[in-house]
This record gives structure tokens, sequence and C-alpha cells, in this order.
């Protein structure tokens, strides 16, 4: 009974490194922007929502680390495209809004 237990928590440990670390390429586009985060987060908010509601535990714990990496991913693309928007004010002064786009 020990060994598979042993066995189980191998398996359980090499399934969540391998899908820990394959999440940011199956979940998001390569390029996302601060909205497609805002979007992620919102969605692994849901489902954390639903595993605390439905006492599912797991659930929620997978949900409410996915809510943390995309609140945290989110915070960090919005803080690099300020940083683009204030380049581009500085190089264009006031005209700068004809020669910026946010989508690239």
């Amino acid at each position: 009974m020990q060994k598979l237990n042993a066995n189980r928590w191998i398996a359980l440990g090499t399934l969540s490194a391998m899908t820990l670390g394959a999440a940011p390429m199956l979940t998001t586009p390569a390029q996302a922007g601060p909205s497609g985060w805002k979007k992620a987060t919102i969605g692994a908010g849901a489902v954390t929502a639903y595993g605390l509601i439905k006492g599912k535990g797991k659930v929620a714990t997978v949900g409410g680390v996915a809510t943390a990496g995309s609140y945290l991913m989110y915070r960090k693309s919005k803080k690099k495209e300020a940083q683009r928007q204030a380049w581009y004010q500085r190089r264009y002064g006031r005209n700068w809004r004809s020669h910026y786009n946010a989508g690239s």
C-alpha cells in the first residue's frame, strides 16, 4: 500500500510540473496584451469561485493560482504598455496618438 501511495505522489508531482510548465503556452496567445490577461484573470477567478462554492478544494486551488498568475501578468503588461505610450509621447510630442499603435 505504501508503494502505491508513493507512486501516486510521484505521478501527481510530474503531472503538475508538466502542466504548470506548459500552461502559459496553452492558455494565452503569444503576444497577449493587457485586455487578454484581464480576461484570463476574470476566467480564472470564475473557476476559483466555482471551486469555493461547490466545495471542490483542488479546483479552487488551481483557480486561485491561475488567477494570481494572470493578474501578475496583467499588471506587467499594463506597465509595459504605459512605458511604451510614454516613449511615444516623448518622441512625437503632441502628435503622438497618430503614431502610437497599442496593438503592436
